[in-house]
């Protein structure tokens, strides 16, 4: 005759990282509109009240896993220093550079450092119709934090005039068109490559230095 197993009693917080990370597992294995609270009651090994506690409804659940990501990933935007130029040395191209392409790997990386997980919440948060105010959430913070960056460049004289937040949206959205469409696909992303083509193109344009005629800009 087998025993059951005794539930374990956690600290609120820990109870409630547990019945998400068994969410997961379940929504992973039967996808979120198949799955049902009792499937993720029985995989964490608790009563219906428990979840409750925490939780109004599955896609509650869904909503606390979507939260999960969006806030590693701003919490990675509000860990950036500021951009100081160094007192007394020229602020040079290959600088400029390696500036940007450090900003881009560190978004690229929060998202990338579990793509199945991103993935598959990606896919639920789409069929649910989480998808544009998650993406909303990240874009307000990530433009800000990208656009402060240009207002402080603009300032120090070594960008050319432009509209900032325009800029910064332009940059926001095509790191992530390539993170969704990643994702999407399944496929394995060279974060490092992708970080230096965008830093590149940003620091030096589109056209070859010897195809700009003189006197425009």
């Amino acid at each position: 005759m087998s025993v059951p197993r005794r539930r374990t009693h956690l600290p609120g917080d820990e109870r409630r990282e547990q019945i998400l990370d068994c969410a997961l597992e379940v929504f992973a294995r039967k996808g979120f509109h198949d799955t049902s609270v009792a499937d993720i009651c029985g995989k964490a090994q608790i009563g219906r009240g428990t979840l409750y506690q925490y939780f109004k409804d599955k896609r509650d659940v869904l909503g606390a896993l979507i939260d999960r990501i969006v806030r590693r990933v701003i919490e990675a935007i509000q860990g950036w220093p500021p951009f100081e130029l160094p007192p007394d040395i020229p602020w040079t191209v290959e600088d400029n550079i390696a500036f940007i392409e450090g900003r881009c790997s560190q978004i690229m990386q929060v998202v990338f450092a579990d793509a199945d997980t991103a993935s598959l919440i990606l896919r639920m948060a789409r069929s649910t119709g989480f998808m544009r105010d998650t993406l909303a959430r990240i874009d307000d913070h990530v433009v800000g934090a990208i656009e402060k960056d240009i207002r402080t460049g603009l300032d120090q004289g070594i960008l050319r005039p432009f509209e900032p937040h325009v800029v910064a949206q332009f940059i926001v959205g095509g790191i992530e068109k390539i993170v969704v469409a990643a994702l999407d696909e399944g496929r394995v992303t060279d974060i490092g490559r992708i970080a230096h083509e965008i830093s590149v193109l940003l620091s030096c344009g589109l056209l070859l230095p010897e195809r700009v005629t003189p006197g425009t800009t």
